[in-house]
């Protein structure tokens, strides 16, 4: 296949109407803002919007966190706080973002999600962005299992390389994750 071809299937993928989703990952300030890490995922869905994904939906997971003695001053849960970022920073409309406020690991995340789109009736072509490590395995692996070769179900992956993640965390995440997708496939 020649570049011109390769390059209008591109083209054509892209043009799908895409839900991008994402994870929450970290805070700053006491848990008052959100972290660098959470910032650069952000910043990716717009990125893969300026490079020319329809992005019709944004569905963003993440409560308050459990972790209040090392963050105290979160007050507001995670989903919000990464909405308000998109809205503020990304001019995304806020009609246009979903949140599920009561997730907090990547599994209840990934079903607080695909819920939310299922629901929602989103478009089912499912853009999924984070940080490359955390994509790669983890997100793609769960992501397949979930709703890979499902009737009316897509999806894409979009990594951000300059995120920091630790692989071998990473592994045993995906490890773990494996018979738990197994499990929930049979209820999406």
């Amino acid at each position: 296949m020649g570049g011109i071809e390769q390059e209008g299937l591109m083209e054509s993928y892209k043009e799908k109407s895409w839900t991008a989703v994402t994870y929450a990952q970290d805070f700053s300030e006491q848990g008052a803002a959100l972290g660098p890490q959470t910032i650069l995922r952000l910043e990716r869905i717009l990125q893969a919007r300026n490079e020319g994904y329809n992005i019709k939906a944004i569905a963003l997971a993440g409560g308050i966190g459990p972790d209040t003695p090392e963050y105290p001053k979160q007050t507001r849960p995670f989903a919000k706080m990464m909405e308000d970022w998109l809205v503020a920073g990304g001019n995304f409309p806020r009609e246009k973002i979903y949140c599920d406020v009561n997730s907090w690991n990547c599994i209840e995340a990934t079903m607080g999600m695909i819920r939310l789109i299922k629901e929602s009736r989103l478009p089912q072509n499912v853009l999924v962005v984070s940080t490359g490590r955390h994509l790669f395995p983890r997100m793609w692996t769960t992501w397949t299992l979930l709703c890979g070769g499902k009737k009316d179900w897509s999806l894409g992956f979009v990594p951000e390389w300059k995120g920091a993640y630790d692989l071998l965390h990473e592994l045993g995440g995906t490890v773990k994750y494996i018979p738990m997708s197994l499990w929930y496939r049979g209820k999406v």
